[in-house]
């Protein structure tokens, strides 16, 4: 028979935790070395690559419980399980060396050996999970040393599988399996019992029902479960050796436990069983206990952490944004590439209310260089719906100007971020140019030209339909993801640009796609949409929750590119590709996302680049590559000649009538 080996915790320490006890030092311990009571949590693993952590955060001084209404207490995240520990803060680092570390740790574990003896452990399972730190705070210089147990009390001899691990579809049915979960849904339990009712079913009790379920024990083999932070295919986590001692305590010889592992609260499939033959229990603990947290050499010293670089309140935000981001990839999805979406320059043309909460969604992603550009000023109307803009940029004869209100508004919320403006306004089809404006105007598409350049994203988010043409087809022009987001009153269509270049990662088997543009399913060239508007076309009237909707869309089919391999070339997949498996670790990757608000619903869409587009046609975008702004000042004083460079004309001269139709529609201005 093998031996049962587990997998102990590794300390998760937040920066915040450090910065809460130099403030207890200096406000409340002060010179007093006396233990004080504090709380961890540990939840499920999503990778056998992530060692199961024990998080210590800042709310860990936090009571559990208290007589005082209105008192803050601790509070576990969904899906995570309570671990009661203890700290010891020494005033100096000769203290701190000399301290009874031994003894400390005996006492914890003796209190653990107590509760099961006591059967504490029945009326709290949480009992069973303790942990301890050793600490000293140089506030002075910012430094931390500290040192982290977590007891478990040891048998004699060691535990044994009487069987190979099996995973729990073959232990159980699959209706109790289904009945199982259904059970734990919604529970905190860390350690409960399991007993089968017949083959569609299982009842799951708490410790404190063990009377009713001692009998089974007796007459066949006990089962039990925990929920297990540990994802490896054979060993279960640190918690369960605890457990093990307490059933060993009721004298059990034979058990089967259950290693309860969720996989995003949706499934318990990648759960094991462990069918487990216990050593003999000593009535009495034999003060043999094991869990002090080693280095990565195997060796038991102390941990050193620096804050003195995270002191400036700007540095701290930085740490503190990473970090949330970081427990993403750490706790749910190693995969996640924080580094790529930090690093992407994004240039937001239109800062309204798309603009707004793109840019707010883009920073929550940790997107640290964000260029506004508009050529609009803040009316008095935009507060309420434009989430960068407050009353005082309104007032004032005209209200400040939105792109560097924005910018400067964005470093306000985070004041890390690289946020740059320019006011300008986006050359349009159909919109002439007198001769003495040439150069004028020139000037402007030549800044665009260098800000489309300068970024790897770009996201449309302008109030016409014209007004995206031309950045349309410079991204063409210049391989870069452009992203789309457009309102109508209870609809938002969001989608992504395809790229005729081919990605360095295509091969045979996994070929890019070039997916059609904005004006792909156009077959007219855009026009000057915004003369002889009346009121209700000079205004936004869309839902005020639909731009929220469609700006994170936007900005999470940005990540989810940025993810694919092929990037800007990936195919589009529909909803019908969850089934089979997306192509990102963020979910499927559509091309675009057609919404609708009265029904509550997305619909993913698709399309292929049309080969006669006014936008992103070779024809057009050849065009512009060979005469640059000749080309454009064309379009802009006749947006008719688009037809010609896009092919289209030569349908009408063989002898095909195409309709033409202007689009009056708008979808963020302000009147």
């Amino acid at each position: 028979m093998s031996i049962l080996q587990f997998k102990e915790f590794s300390s998760f320490i937040n920066i915040s935790f450090w910065n809460e006890l130099a403030q207890k030092k200096l406000n409340i311990f002060k010179l007093s070395d006396a233990p004080v009571n504090i709380s961890a949590f540990y939840t499920y693993s999503s990778s056998a690559q992530l060692d199961p952590f024990l998080s210590i955060e800042y709310n860990s001084f936090l009571p559990l419980t208290s007589s005082n209404e209105g008192d803050s207490l601790y509070k576990l995240p969904p899906k995570s399980y309570l671990s009661n520990g203890i700290i010891y803060n020494y005033n100096t680092k000769e203290d701190f060396k000399q301290a009874p570390k031994q003894k400390i740790f005996e006492d914890v574990s003796l209190n653990i050996w107590n509760d099961i003896k006591n059967g504490n452990v029945e009326r709290d399972s949480s009992l069973l999970s303790r942990f301890l730190i050793l600490t000293f705070a140089d506030i002075k210089n910012h430094q931390f040393y500290y040192l982290v147990g977590v007891p478990a009390l040891s048998f004699e001899s060691p535990i044994t599988l009487r069987s190979p691990v099996q995973p729990i579809n073959e232990y159980f049915t699959s209706n109790q399996v289904a009945s199982l979960k259904g059970q734990l849904v919604g529970s905190q339990q860390q350690f409960f019992l399991i007993r089968k009712e017949g083959q569609d079913s299982v009842e799951v009790a708490s410790l404190d029902k063990w009377s009713s379920f001692v009998d089974e024990a007796k007459n066949g083999t006990l089962i039990v479960g925990f929920s297990d932070p540990c994802s490896l295919p054979s060993n279960p986590g640190w918690p369960l050796r605890n457990f093990l001692y307490y059933i060993g305590f009721k004298q059990i010889k034979d058990v089967d436990v259950v290693c309860i592992r969720d996989v995003k609260g949706q499934s318990i499939d990648t759960s094991i069983v462990l069918q487990l033959a216990l050593p003999e229990t000593p009535t009495e603990w034999s003060k043999k206990s094991v869990g002090w947290e080693k280095d990565p050499n195997g060796k038991i010293l102390p941990r050193l952490i620096s804050l003195a670089s995270t002191m400036d309140p700007l540095k701290l935000a930085t740490q503190s944004v990473d970090l949330n981001l970081k427990l993403m990839r750490w706790r749910i999805m190693p995969s996640l590439d924080l580094e790529l979406i930090q690093n992407t320059k994004c240039l937001l043309l239109g800062s309204g209310t798309l603009g707004c909460n793109v840019a707010r969604c883009l920073l929550s992603w940790g997107v640290r260089n964000i260029t506004f550009v508009d050529s609009g000023k803040v009316s008095y109307s935009n507060p309420v719906r434009q989430s960068l803009f407050n009353f005082e940029d309104c007032t004032g004869a005209k209200g400040k100007d939105k792109a560097p209100a924005a910018a400067e508004n964005l470093k306000k919320v985070f004041p890390a971020v690289n946020a740059n403006s320019e006011i300008l306004s986006i050359p349009m089809p159909g919109h002439s140019v007198a001769e003495g404006l040439k150069d004028e105007v020139k000037a402007v598409y030549d800044k665009l030209v260098d800000l489309i350049q300068q970024h790897d994203v770009i996201f449309l988010l302008t109030d016409s339909r014209e007004s995206r043409w031309l950045p349309t087809v410079l991204g063409r022009l210049h391989n870069k993801l452009v992203i789309n987001s457009a309102l109508g009153f209870d609809t938002f269509l969001v989608g992504r640009h395809g790229s005729r270049v081919p990605n360095a990662n295509e091969k045979e088997g996994s070929e890019g796609v070039d997916l059609g543009c904005y004006f792909c399913n156009d077959v007219i060239a855009p026009t000057d949409t915004l003369k002889d508007r009346t009121l209700d076309q000079q205004c936004t009237v869309t839902r005020p929750g639909l731009s929220f909707v469609a700006s994170s869309m936007a900005v999470e089919l940005m990540v989810s590119v940025l993810h694919h391999p092929l990037q800007g070339r990936a195919p589009a997949e529909t909803d019908q590709d969850i089934h089979s498996g997306s192509s990102t670790p963020l979910g499927i990757l559509p091309h675009q996302l057609r919404g609708f608000l009265s029904h509550f619903s997305a619909l993913p869409v698709y399309s292929t680049a049309y080969k006669n587009c006014t936008a992103c046609s070779n024809g057009v975008v050849d065009e512009l590559e060979k005469r640059g702004f000749d080309f454009v000042h064309e379009v802009l004083n006749d947006s008719s000649c688009l037809t010609k460079y896009a092919g289209i004309d030569q349908y009408e001269d063989a002898g095909v009538t195409i309709e033409w139709d202007e689009d009056f529609s708008g979808d963020d201005e302000d009147l």
